[in-house]
């Protein structure tokens, strides 16, 4: 058996039989190299973001999409959306999944003018970002590309949630908030197991967001008016987009330009 991520829930597990030959492969070649599993899937990330930059500043389709992008102005904007693109919106995201407008690197820019965007919606997103120099980087981005009254909308896995979860006897209230994938007592053997997982997700998370940290990431980006919000509630133009699938156990916050 062997464990593979899900990006919207807990660890799943594929039975060896049913790998496919990349997994297969990947299987057999790991434990080979001169590196361990973690640093050769945050190489693996790393030639796909390069791979996508490199189409941004040479494929002629790219470009032109991206001179388009940034002739637009009161753009919806759906970061790092994977599967769940919205019509009528500009999804952004590394990979190629139905309804994306441009596969991008959004961690290094948005490919949107300055002052271009009346909306902003990053759901599950932010913590998978370094906190020295992406995280940063990212969000002043997207101060930039907001317009005056436009509206950042920020959704991440609540620390303080857990936290309670872990703190409090058995696993009720831990199966209660899960993490969009099988129950937690019976994928884990003990809460800690858990709590890490959530926290670090296969190193594909960098820790943990309470309220507190997560007004101050957004202050820091310059942003002075944020309020916290519950699922589907806020000022956010249109429609709010949350995923029903991480109401349980998210936090949410909007800041305004």
């Amino acid at each position: 058996m062997t464990s593979q991520i899900n990006y919207s829930g807990l660890s799943q597990v594929t039975p060896t039989s049913n790998k496919t030959f990349k997994q297969k492969f990947g299987s057999w070649l790991i434990p080979r190299l001169p590196i361990n599993r973690h640093v050769f899937n945050h190489f693996r990330l790393e030639l796909n973001c390069w791979y996508i930059r490199n189409l941004h500043q040479l494929h002629p389709g790219y470009r032109a999409k991206i001179n388009y992008l940034k002739q637009q102005q009161n753009l919806l904007v759906n970061v790092g959306c994977g599967s769940f693109g919205k019509p009528d919106w500009i999804n952004l995201d590394l990979y190629s999944h139905p309804n994306v407008t441009l596969r991008t690197d959004a961690r290094k820019n948005l490919p949107l003018a300055d002052n271009s965007c009346s909306g902003i919606h990053v759901e599950h997103f932010l913590e998978h970002l370094e906190p020295t120099d992406e995280r940063p980087d990212f969000l002043q981005n997207c101060y930039r590309c907001l317009q005056s009254g436009g509206v950042l909308r920020i959704i991440v896995p609540d620390a303080e949630l857990y936290i309670k979860a872990y703190l409090e006897s058995g696993w009720e209230n831990f199966n209660y908030i899960g993490c969009g994938g099988d129950v937690p007592e019976k994928t884990f053997k003990t809460k800690m197991q858990a709590l890490n997982h959530v926290f670090v997700q296969g190193w594909e998370h960098y820790g943990g967001y309470d309220a507190e940290t997560l007004e101050l990431e957004l202050s820091n980006a310059g942003f002075t008016n944020i309020k916290r919000r519950e699922w589907k509630q806020g000022n956010f133009p249109k429609e709010c987009i949350d995923r029903e699938q991480h109401r349980p156990y998210s936090l949410y916050f909007e800041a305004i330009r």
